[in-house]
């Protein structure tokens, strides 16, 4: 009977707010383009429940600057993510993620989701969605790195083994080489 070494817990689920800011530009021909940045990842705690929709106050509005808020999002970690996770705190920037579409009523931007992993935000920009990023957080840091050392183990290497090309009773394929004088 083995025991653990480490108690394993559940994953945290964090309620994130986000502030975004979307700055007008100007381009050649008279074209309007709207940048969006990501200004500030807000944590307000952790929590058991989730929003539908997330939500949006206007902050401020200048000429080119608008800023919103958007409360309601949630950064949650799953087991299986633990090799993206694992990356994403190893590598030289520790970043979150927030993945971002374009809404088809008023709201123009709108964040869907609020991730730690890498690949996963990787699979949403491939469909063409907006992945925005900011530094981590060090509270959701710790929490991910104590969560990774509880529930990943990485795999160990193996080495292919090399195939026999050269078979000396002759080969089945078309274009095996054969001994000379055969």
């Amino acid at each position: 009977m083995s025991e653990l070494l480490v108690e394993r817990r559940e994953a945290p689920v964090f309620r994130i707010d986000i502030i975004l800011e979307c700055r007008h530009r100007v381009l050649v021909g008279g074209f309007k383009s709207a940048v969006w940045s990501l200004a500030e990842v807000l944590i307000r705690g952790e929590s058991d429940t989730r929003v539908d929709r997330p939500e949006r106050t206007v902050i401020s509005t200048e000429a080119d600057c608008e800023r919103y808020l958007w409360t309601g999002l949630h950064l949650s970690f799953y087991r299986d993510g633990g090799q993206s996770y694992w990356h994403t705190m190893v590598g030289q920037q520790q970043e979150i993620f927030v993945v971002c579409q374009d809404s088809e009523d008023e709201l123009g931007t709108m964040p869907i989701l609020v991730t730690a992993d890498y690949d996963e935000a990787m699979a949403y920009h491939e469909a063409d969605d907006t992945i925005l990023t900011a530094p981590m957080p060090e509270l959701i840091y710790q929490t991910l790195e104590r969560f990774v050392l509880e529930n990943y183990t990485p795999e160990e290497k193996k080495r292919r083994k090399r195939k026999d090309w050269h078979n000396k009773e002759g080969s089945d394929e078309p274009f095996a080489k054969r001994p000379r004088g055969r």
